[in-house]
């Protein structure tokens, strides 16, 4: 059977409107091995990983990390963790090194998800690159994102390669290789080496590629796609724009991650707005991609839908 990337590559189905909602996110640095799920089939202690199990209804999405220049360890290892809060308003990332784990089972997943982070570490000024690898999964991730990974790491500078991390499932297998910038929250995917490369380097200059930009995971998918709109139209690359936008929500559609969009909707009006009063309203179409393709690579084809943009204008304020 055919990979899922090149299926839904050749269904037409495009970048734009594909990121994973999450409103903030956790990242454990967890050598070893990760099976299909990554807490529950890994060495990660049980108990860290049944609470951070009730992580994704709050908006909070838990990867695990490793990274080649760290040999793996067991026991009482320190191990690396980030928590990033992804949404508009107010982009933070916090990066501590804990010696006992067990302290995750003391955090409120509700509270983080409403952007309150841990008190761990330090704050990071500068942003965290994860590329996904995890093999159990799904085989792109595993070809596509393991050639990258390793390609990138040899070809960058020792400090952005301290900054640069393998991880497990992002979400969006068929976009691979797929790789997430924290604390910004952008995913990008159908990467090669120089696009990469590319994409780090921007994002050391808090900058984004808009080309290879699926979302940002902050905003729900249409909302997604009129984000990548204005910055294209608005020529802007910088990822405090991420943070400096508020769209405001059209026609229901709900702002928050973790709530469901309605599948009925075919089309919504946005307006992004900017803090120095800059507005843009944007009108979206949904429509279905011409045929089936896979969403993984273990699983029949599906139908799916992309987000068209009809219109995009300045715009005055809304009420």
């Amino acid at each position: 059977m055919i990979p899922c990337s090149e299926d839904a590559r050749d269904a037409g189905e495009p970048l734009a409107g594909t990121a994973p909602l999450a409103s903030a996110w956790i990242v454990i640095e967890q050598p070893g091995p990760w099976g299909r799920d990554a807490l529950a089939d890994s060495h990660l202690p049980a108990d860290v990983a049944q609470h951070l199990a009730g992580a994704k209804p709050h908006g909070v999405s838990v990867l695990l990390a490793r990274h080649p220049d760290r040999p793996e360890r067991t026991g009482r290892s320190a191990r690396h963790v980030w928590v990033a809060r992804s949404v508009a308003g107010g982009h933070l990332l916090r990066h501590g090194v804990l010696d006992e784990l067990g302290v995750i089972t003391t955090w409120d997943l509700a509270g983080i998800g409403a952007g309150s982070l841990p008190a761990i570490g330090a704050m990071d000024a500068a942003p965290v690159t994860f590329v996904c690898t995890h093999s159990g999964r799904d085989r792109c991730c595993a070809v596509h994102g393991r050639a990258l990974i390793t390609g990138l790491l040899a070809d960058v500078e020792p400090p952005a390669r301290e900054r640069i991390w393998e991880c497990s499932h992002i979400g969006g297998h068929r976009f691979a290789p797929v790789m997430l910038t924290l604390p910004s929250g952008s995913v990008h995917g159908r990467l090669d080496g120089p696009l990469a490369r590319e994409v780090v380097e921007r994002s050391l200059r808090h900058e984004v590629e808009v080309g290879t930009l699926r979302g940002q995971s902050g905003f729900v998918p249409p909302f997604q796609v009129a984000v990548i709109e204005v910055m294209r139209a608005t020529g802007s690359t910088s990822d405090d724009l991420f943070d400096a936008l508020l769209v405001t929500e059209g026609r229901a559609v709900p702002l928050r991650p973790g709530r469901p969009l309605d599948e009925a909707l075919s089309v919504v009006e946005a307006e992004v707005r900017h803090r120095d009063g800059t507005a843009w309203r944007v009108v979206l179409e949904r429509h279905p991609l011409d045929r089936l393709r896979l969403e993984s690579c273990d699983k029949e084809p599906v139908a799916g839908h992309r987000w068209e943009v009809a219109s995009l204008m300045p715009s005055q304020a809304w009420g």
